[in-house]
């Protein structure tokens, strides 16, 4: 027995007839298990003794058998066909959907509803009608796209007029107008008349794909046009990879073309013959006219004796040549297998940009060509597919490298289904065997065309990803974090910031982690971001937030000695410098600045040294050559190396690492300056101001920009020396940097003859405690040279 419940409402298997208990049972069918008094409220609320009416109609069902009843609940059990199509549409079952919904919820009801009882049955049909109408048009616009006008026609038109659906909202008017406006389809004047009742514009039509068009198939064709009589070729493919359009080609050939045909037998071959085939003997007759070049489509829908007949033919060497397309491989004997494939850039060199944005599939290769969006495409063939697979897909398109552990752990898959579903993708041309997506651009669409259920597959793939490749999931997904979430994503941030640093880009790094989960370790990270994108005081305002402790420690010494604040920085840095960790590194190196600024440059070149050989240790790369190169500063000064020599492998150990390479040519341009060899400081200074920038290293382009124009400023290039005086400062207000900012400000004093302003450089230099700086400045001044030693 079976309750049905659409077009009408009846017992299929038994002959019922009372509405009010049967509309109980669909009720209880779609709703769940009830509570007995909230049945009856909801069925009897005017009745005398509604739970007495509810214990008669429960009695008036047992007959069925389908009912269940406890003191506090009543449960329905029995097939129902509204069920039924709710779980096709959900699972994406959208032909079953279709074939199940056979007329609108509880059609022709003759009681007098309650007004709660009668919302929820409009509802119900509302919701019911409109899932109906959703499943229709996805199956219109996949034949669309197949060229399939036919099917695409009558999809339409039953979505226009599924049974019980309100009227066409502006969206789903649009898209069939899309799949009829081209065409003299009648339904095309409802849709002009509701289109004008809703005051909405309707777009230029999509015209279906010509059925002859032939793309990429060429040398298939050639090879087909081409068999020797008497063979038998065999084309395999997943549906949409261009099967039926490669034998339609065939008929411009002379080729007869069959659709293959179930039920009786013979059926795929009848139109081969006048009279009707009673036999495979009669088939096999037909079969050995050697004028004919018969094209059967898709061997798995023909009839079995069709199948039999054509095997035999096969054995036998017919005297027909047969080509037979099919969804795998050979199961007959032949020498000629063609499978078919995504069509590749060279195939479709004659379409600029068809490639970049179906990745060579024919289905969506269709729409692309006749305008149809390739994302709304996709999506019909993955929900023709199934649930399995467009959530598969989805979820591979929303990884850069995709890895497939952690997919199967997102989506709650079993192993097998896993593989079962990614192999079907690939068959259909959608993935590669490791689940990279080919079709990218329509995939990338599809994913922002369904931002929330996108967001959530982020989620759970930042959940189950290794904390090595889970921070860009775990942004994605930032609106859906919960409190369990905090210390994996802030994990996972830290990872991909450390790595963002480690490359040259400590700008991307702060960023990464002003958005994660703010730990401990996130903002003492962030905090050396900052250092090293030359934002001090945002970098000293991060360290403040962090608990006391070695880490900390070193990371403000670092910070305050490039804010001025010197001896600050040595008392902190100066009892973490033995040891072999990053912390000792640290403070070594932050040693090694102060001895510089005194001048003292066998201490600092001994600690850049400790330094580098520390951090190449460690693998940090960065920090090796940033010591490295300030060593070599060192050497220079103590006329131990010439600037060439000392920096040239330098350079090459820095090389695609735009930080460090921007830090090396700023100190390798500000020696040569120093021995006065000037040719090449130009050009170094502008290389590192730009690999500076690159990296998003604030500062350090400030400091290029100081140093340029000094050059232009002793070139007496005036113009050039004041537009990069006033970038230093305008950059170094940005970052904090006190020092800086005072020998830019005095350096463009003097070029404007500004010595009121001089003195006021020089004083905020001096109140900063910088007085070895100020001194210096008034040395250079009286000798009427301005070599600027900034690291």
């Amino acid at each position: 027995m079976k309750l049905l419940t659409l077009g009408g409402l009846r017992v299929d298997g038994a002959t019922y007839r009372r509405e009010k208990p049967l509309l109980l049972l669909a009720y209880l069918l779609l709703e769940g298990p009830q509570p007995r008094r909230r049945l009856a409220d909801l069925f009897w609320p005017d009745a005398a003794n509604p739970m007495n009416s509810l214990a008669q109609n429960l009695i008036r069902l047992r007959p069925l058998g389908a009912i269940t009843e406890t003191d506090q609940r009543v449960e329905a059990h029995l097939p129902c066909d509204a069920a039924d199509f709710r779980a096709h549409h959900r699972a994406a079952r959208w032909t079953e959907a279709t074939t199940t919904y056979t007329g609108e919820f509880l059609e022709g009801l003759r009681l007098d509803l309650t007004p709660d009882l009668e919302e929820w049955l409009l509802d119900t049909r509302d919701t019911l009608a409109s899932e109906a109408r959703a499943a229709h048009l996805t199956l219109a616009e996949h034949h669309h796209a197949r060229a399939e006008p036919t099917p695409a026609h009558a999809h339409a038109e039953r979505a226009y007029r599924t049974p019980g659906a309100p009227p066409c909202p502006p969206e789903d008017l649009t898209r069939l107008w899309h799949l009829l406006g081209s065409t003299d389809h009648p339904l095309t004047l409802h849709l002009r008349r509701d289109a004008d009742d809703l005051g909405l514009r309707l777009p230029t039509p999509t015209p279906p794909t010509p059925d002859h068009t032939l793309i990429g198939r060429h040398a298939e064709l050639s090879t087909l046009t081409g068999l020797p009589t008497g063979s038998v070729a065999w084309i395999s493919g997943p549906p949409g990879i261009g099967k039926t359009t490669l034998l339609r080609a065939l008929t411009r050939h002379g080729w007869r073309l069959l659709s293959a045909r179930g039920g009786l037998p013979l059926a795929t071959l009848e139109p081969l013959s006048p009279h009707p085939l009673s036999s495979t003997a009669d088939a096999l007759n037909l079969l050995r006219d050697t004028r004919l070049k018969l094209a059967i489509d898709d061997w798995e829908d023909c009839d079995d004796t069709t199948r039999a007949a054509l095997t035999l033919a096969a054995r036998q060497t017919p005297g027909a040549t047969i080509a037979i397309t099919a969804r795998h491989p050979p199961t007959i004997p032949t020498p000629h297998h063609l499978p078919l494939h995504s069509l590749t850039e060279h195939d479709l060199q004659n379409h600029p940009g068809a490639h970049a944005a179906t990745g060579g599939h024919p289905t969506l290769l269709g729409a692309y060509l006749n305008g149809t969006p390739p994302d709304r495409t996709l999506d019909a063939h993955l929900r023709h597919l199934g649930d399995d697979h467009r959530r598969l897909f989805l979820a591979l398109a929303a990884q850069d490298t995709p890895n497939l552990s952690a997919t199967r752990a997102a989506l709650n898959l079993s192993a097998a289904t896993l593989a079962g579903t990614l192999d079907t993708l690939t068959r259909e041309g959608l993935t590669t065997p490791d689940g990279s997506i080919r079709a990218s651009t329509p995939a990338r669409h599809l994913l922002d065309t369904h931002p929330l259920d996108t967001t959530l597959t982020h989620l759970h793939l930042a959940r189950h990803h290794p904390h090595d490749t889970a921070w860009p999931h775990w942004l994605a997904a930032r609106d859906l974090w919960e409190d369990h979430d905090h210390t994996p994503c802030a994990a996972a941030a830290h990872w991909h910031a450390d790595q963002e640093m480690k490359r040259g880009y400590p700008a991307k790094a702060a960023k990464t982690l002003e958005v994660a989960p703010q730990t401990d370790e996130v903002k003492l990270l962030r905090g050396w971001a900052l250092i090293y994108s030359g934002e001090y005081q945002s970098a000293l305002d991060c360290l403040k937030k962090v608990p006391d402790s070695a880490e900390e420690q070193v990371a403000r010494a670092s910070v305050l000695f490039r804010t001025g604040e010197n001896e600050q920085a040595y008392q902190l840095a100066r009892p973490l410098r033995q040891g072999n960790s990053e912390v000792n590194a640290h403070a070594t190196f932050v040693l090694g600045l102060l001895h510089r600024h005194r001048e003292e440059y066998e201490q600092a070149r001994q600690n850049f040294r400790r330094s580098a050989h520390l951090w190449y240790l460690r693998g940090n790369l960065f920090e090796e050559v940033q010591s490295l190169s300030l060593a070599a500063s060192a050497d220079c000064r103590m006329k131990q190396s010439e600037p060439d020599d000392a920096f040239a492998p330098i350079l090459v150990r820095a090389q695609g690492h735009p930080a460090a390479e921007g830090f090396v040519l700023i100190n390798y341009a500000v020696e040569l300056e120093h021995a006065g060899q000037h040719t090449q400081v130009v050009d170094l200074l502008q290389r590192a101001a730009e690999h500076m920038g690159e990296s998003g290293n604030l500062n350090g382009v400030a400091i290029a920009a100081n140093n340029l124009g000094l050059r232009y400023h002793l070139d007496g290039n005036t113009h050039l020396a004041k537009r990069w005086y006033r970038k230093s400062i305008d950059l170094t207000f940005r970052t904090g940097d006190i020092r800086l900012l005072g020998l830019a400000l005095s350096n463009l004093s003097e070029l404007e003859v500004d010595l009121v302003g001089l003195e006021d450089a020089l004083m905020l230099l001096n109140e900063s405690g910088q007085s070895a700086t100020v001194e210096l400045i008034r040395r250079n001044l009286a000798e009427n040279v301005k070599a600027i030693r900034v690291s």
